[in-house]
């Protein structure tokens, strides 16, 4: 079968999407197909199997197969959501100043297809390295700003949890990140709790230049009955709680 191309090199940012999946075999093809209708076509696609014991992979590969911008690989053992997507995004990219990342779980899904307009438009007006914002889950609509009082004194790690669904940040940023605070004290990959391993260390380098996007842009599955939330939960206290700990970034220039 003849690959589709969706692409357009007018457009300014790539978006760069990471999917790592594991038994989502009941939410993958949606979560794929979230992607596919966005209107704005500048994207590539990094799906990645933890050796899932369903038929996530068989389902997802028969979508990557046949557009261009879609890759997909399978882990010939576990390595956990963290190691993935670090795995992913060591990937080589050209122009990361003008590649955004962009992080959606393969339970989840794209809210509607004007997401990466909404993202476009935010990066290009407000000259923004990362953002967070608004999702719908079983709970509603979620989603908050962090206080201008913790943006301006650094203290992510010692506020509520705010920097959630949909999370993207500029690959620059990413590569400024110590990948040793990704890895517990025992040097291993966090198994849980990875985003804000993730998320902490960029929003503090960011400094003023992060949003909050109040439009819904993600649907959060919180009902998987294999959500770390749902069966790991003491774990991910533990493991936040040593993330928290770990010394703060200072805001960096970038260009």
């Amino acid at each position: 079968m003849e690959k589709k191309l969706i692409y357009k090199e007018n457009q300014q940012f790539l978006f760069n999407i990471i999917v790592p999946v594991f038994n989502a075999e009941k939410y993958i093809k949606k979560c794929l197909n979230s992607i596919i209708k966005q209107s704005y076509k500048n994207y590539q696609v990094k799906v990645i199997d933890d050796c899932s014991t369903d038929y996530s992979y068989e389902l997802a590969l028969e979508i990557c197969n046949r557009y261009e911008n879609f890759d997909i690989r399978k882990n010939p053992r576990k390595l956990g959501a963290l190691n993935n997507i670090n795995k992913l995004l060591s990937l080589n990219i050209k122009e990361p100043s003008k590649t955004i990342n962009i992080l959606v779980d393969g339970d989840d899904y794209l809210y509607s297809g004007d997401v990466l307009d909404i993202l476009y438009e935010k990066y290009t007006n407000t000259n923004c390295l990362i953002t967070y914002g608004s999702h719908l889950s079983s709970k509603g609509i979620q989603g908050k700003k962090y206080p201008r009082l913790i943006r301006n004194l650094n203290l992510y790690r010692k506020y509520f949890w705010y920097a959630s669904h949909l999370k993207t940040f500029r690959h620059d940023l990413w590569l400024s990140i110590n990948k040793s605070d990704l890895l517990t004290h025992n040097g291993n990959y966090f198994s849980v709790a990875s985003d804000l391993a993730i998320m902490f260390p960029m929003l503090e380098m960011a400094g003023d230049r992060q949003e909050f996007i109040k439009e819904v842009l993600y649907v959060y599955n919180d009902k998987n009955p294999i959500s770390d939330h749902n069966i790991r939960r003491k774990e991910q206290i533990l493991a936040a709680k040593e993330i928290r700990e770990k010394k703060r970034y200072k805001g960096k220039n970038f260009i």
